[in-house]
């Protein structure tokens, strides 16, 4: 394991290590007995909490307000438990490229200009895990608080008896309703702590996955700018071939970088589309009904989770989006050098490099399709058409 960060890993990933440390997913403690123990008790605690609202949701005492509380925390803590899985899953793969990271900015060649790039993605980076950590901490202590003062027990009827049940911040309450209230607070103190795993496990990896592929941008701009320099080496022919056969093997380097990538978060992001989109559409519904029968509460619970959905579309796609466009402006600085005036073996060579950069380096979601910023309008377009589908369900 790697400890020599400097200022620029600390800046771009100390937040996201720290919510790593806690899941035990942060790559470069693999092999660490404790990590796999804290990965361990996360996993079963997240599994339980989805049994648990699963169980509840079955046996159906609340009534369709509570279902979709039910459904909208269960996706949050089904996502946030594939999360902890594929983090687990592909830490050798993401190790590499931590690895790569902390070399690019412990690098005793780095230069002033090399570094202000470099720094340029680690700030897009950091900005959107604070943002989004913020975004989800806000709805966290917003949520839990409002449960508990609204309402301490709920009058229900279950067949012909009319019974009072305890009521849950995570739903739970067809299981654990008619608990003593000492056993009450002992379950809201356990359901406080599920919250924050599932909090921590919504914002950690995604925010990591983020991070990673701006760090690659940057790496790719930085390939770029050394091939827009290459008219300057064509005095210096030796020089040159040097310089050339690095860049290539740099080049090389961030594809197999960018594979990890794909490899390690393609499946967590064709489901977290999927829930994203059923969400927004679900909320949408929700929000409309809300605001039909002046339940301004739910709307504002409703638009919460609308935008935090949103945000994070914008944290995949802008990501998906920025990798292609960082990969394919390498062959347009390639072709706007003085190729024309270099010799003929070298121009075979640049013609090899664009005939591979001309494939550009793509994430994609569950190799169905591309992200890019087109998918989140995608998103926006086919939960708008579910809404719609709802309501003239509804109305029916």
């Amino acid at each position: 394991m790697k400890t020599d960060w400097n200022s620029g890993m600390e800046y771009g990933f100390l937040e996201i290590r720290k919510m790593m440390w806690i899941l035990g997913t942060w790559p470069l403690q693999k092999n660490d007995l404790l990590c796999t123990f804290r990965w361990f008790i996360i996993f079963i605690i997240k599994s339980f909490t989805i049994i648990i609202m699963l169980v509840d949701s079955y046996q159906n005492c609340g009534n369709a307000k509570d279902s979709l509380d039910t459904f909208l925390i269960t996706e949050s803590a089904l996502h946030g438990l594939i999360n902890v899985i594929s983090s687990r899953f592909y830490m050798k793969k993401i190790a590499i490229n931590v690895n790569s990271a902390i070399d690019d900015w412990s690098s005793s060649l780095i230069k002033k200009n090399t570094n202000l790039i470099m720094a340029r993605y680690a700030r897009i980076g950091r900005v959107i895990v604070v943002f989004q950590s913020v975004i989800a901490l806000i709805g966290f202590i917003l949520y839990f608080p409002y449960v508990i003062i609204a309402n301490k027990q709920q009058v229900v009827i279950i067949g012909n008896d009319t019974v009072i049940l305890w009521n849950f911040v995570l739903p739970a309450t067809c299981l654990f309703g008619r608990v003593s209230y000492s056993t009450y607070k002992l379950l809201l103190t356990m359901q406080f702590l599920q919250g924050f795993i599932i909090f921590i496990s919504e914002c950690a990896i995604d925010s990591f996955f983020f991070a990673l592929t701006m760090h690659l941008c940057g790496q790719l701009e930085l390939l770029r700018i050394r091939f827009t320099e290459l008219e300057k080496k064509i005095n210096e022919k030796n020089h040159y071939r040097n310089n050339l056969r690095s860049w290539i093997k740099r080049h090389y380097e961030l594809i197999a970088l960018a594979k990890n990538i794909e490899d390690s978060f393609n499946i967590t992001l064709l489901i977290r589309i999927l829930i994203i989109t059923l969400t927004i559409a679900i909320s949408g519904m929700r929000g409309l009904v809300s605001i039909k029968h002046q339940n301004y509460t739910d709307v504002a619970k409703s638009m919460m989770f609308i935008h935090y959905c949103i945000v994070q579309s914008f944290l995949f796609t802008h990501a998906g989006d920025a990798l292609q466009n960082q990969s394919e402006s390498i062959v347009s600085a390639i072709y706007n050098t003085t190729w024309h005036e270099l010799p003929y073996s070298a121009v075979k060579d640049l013609i090899l490099i664009m005939m591979r950069t001309k494939v550009p380096l793509q994430l994609t979601a569950g190799k169905f399709f591309y992200i890019t910023r087109r998918t989140t309008t995608d998103i926006l377009r086919t939960a708008v058409t579910y809404i719609s589908f709802l309501q003239v369900t509804l109305e029916k």
